[in-house]
């Protein structure tokens, strides 16, 4: 107790700032969510989680009727009225039929063990990824990870599992680039969580990644195909997709107070797609570029991750909650290198390492930080590759060549 109560001291008193209420989330949360899965029966609190469509994609496995997921919505939510009552609240299949590869074993379990196998083996994996790549010795790693997982636990998602991925890809690129490939196989499951990983990879000159990466990704896509059928893919593109399309666009409600992008902020203060996602365009396209460009500039390994990991959640219009895994690897990162550099911007890290427990009621009263505040993060992340400079002396070599070219003088 004495050692870690030296350690706490130690901290800057913003990290204690992050620290304090996390460990109160993450508290509470054990402690609802342990009283709620010993009660008789399934509570209707517990029943009501994205993790009902897990369990229940498990249970059609089993059945053999797994195209019930990749057809009309009616038809799969019948599955889950028929187990939860009539008045469970909607929910949808949005997933690919690779996910069902990792599902099965769920079905042989009730709901709530089930849960609770999911939650421990997805978190002990994501808590593995995220000291992988924030750094054994990064004390500040639990403080970032601390609210997140609270919130993950509580809306029982598969943010664990897929922020994992995402973290350990990095961690491991270099020492164990097949490994990685593998870890981004998987990540296509979730692929808005992925889309700056190949820009990085061809600035890296990763190849073995990029092949293990490629030949995960076929032989899961071929093996679902081959077990489930493909008319499992057919019906993903043709019926899960749109809807999912459309879910995007019309759901209302705590799905926008969860958005973690400039899209979501649109909505939640009452702008319609049709708007909200052009505005957003025009902040996320000169993101991307600039990232990509930041990829091709240089910079350390672990920069460029860190400006990866932000940049996801600026561009991507479609990233929660339960994703902000992937933002708390970065800020861990981010943590130690400002204590390093005079605890610059310390303040402003550890108040988006809260932004798991604080996104939700806050969005719930149509106030939304999540973007204002990841959009200062990406900055402090650019800044720290590097790649303003190095372009900027890149224009002034060129300048002086032109200059001294005989070919620049005129007559």
């Amino acid at each position: 107790m004495k050692r870690l109560m030296t350690w706490f001291n130690s901290l800057p008193s913003y990290y204690r700032i992050a620290l304090v209420p996390g460990l109160v989330a993450l508290v509470c949360t054990l402690y609802i969510t342990w009283q709620g899965l010993t009660l008789p029966g399934i509570h209707p609190g517990f029943a009501d989680k994205d993790f009902a469509n897990y369990w229940t994609a498990g249970k059609l496995i089993l059945a053999g009727r797994t195209a019930d997921l990749f057809g009309p919505h009616p038809v799969y939510f019948a599955h889950l009225t028929e187990v939860f009552g009539p008045d469970y609240p909607w929910h949808n299949w949005s997933y690919p039929p690779h996910y069902l590869l990792f599902l099965g074993p769920l079905g042989l379990f009730g709901y709530k063990v089930a849960m609770m196998l999911f939650l421990a083996v997805t978190g002990a994996f994501f808590v593995w990824a995220a000291r992988a790549f924030g750094g054994r010795d990064n004390s500040l790693v639990w403080i970032a990870i601390i609210p997140f997982v609270a919130h993950n636990l509580w809306v029982a998602q598969n943010g664990f599992l897929f922020a994992g991925c995402a973290l350990a890809a990095l961690a491991f690129r270099d020492s164990r680039p097949l490994l990685a490939g593998v870890f981004l196989g998987l990540l296509t499951i979730k692929p808005q969580l992925g889309v700056f990983f190949p820009f990085l990879l061809l600035a890296e000159r990763r190849w073995l990644v990029i092949a293990s990466a490629a030949a995960t990704t076929f032989f899961l896509v071929g093996l679902s195909a081959a077990i489930f059928g493909v008319d499992a893919w057919r019906g993903y593109l043709a019926e899960v997709i749109p809807y999912q399309a459309f879910v995007m666009r019309e759901l209302e409600g705590t799905f926008l107070a969860m958005l973690t992008s400039v899209y979501g902020m649109l909505r939640n203060w009452g702008l319609s797609a049709d708007i909200a996602l052009p505005l957003h365009a025009v902040i996320a396209i000169p993101a991307a570029i600039i990232t990509i460009a930041a990829f091709f500039l240089g910079g350390s390994d672990r920069d460029r991750s860190v400006l990866l990991l932000v940049a996801t959640f600026v561009v991507t219009p479609y990233a929660l909650t339960y994703d902000l895994g992937l933002l708390a690897g970065a800020l861990a990162v981010l943590a130690i290198t400002g204590i390093a550099q005079g605890n610059r911007n310390g303040l402003l890290v550890a108040v988006a390492m809260l932004l798991p427990v604080i996104m939700m009621p806050l969005g719930e009263a149509h106030v939304t930080i999540a973007p204002l505040l990841i959009m200062m993060i990406y900055a402090m992340a650019l800044a720290n590759t590097g790649a303003w400079e190095r372009l900027r002396a890149a224009q002034g070599i060129t300048r002086r060549n032109r200059a001294k070219s005989p070919f620049s003088a005129s007559g």
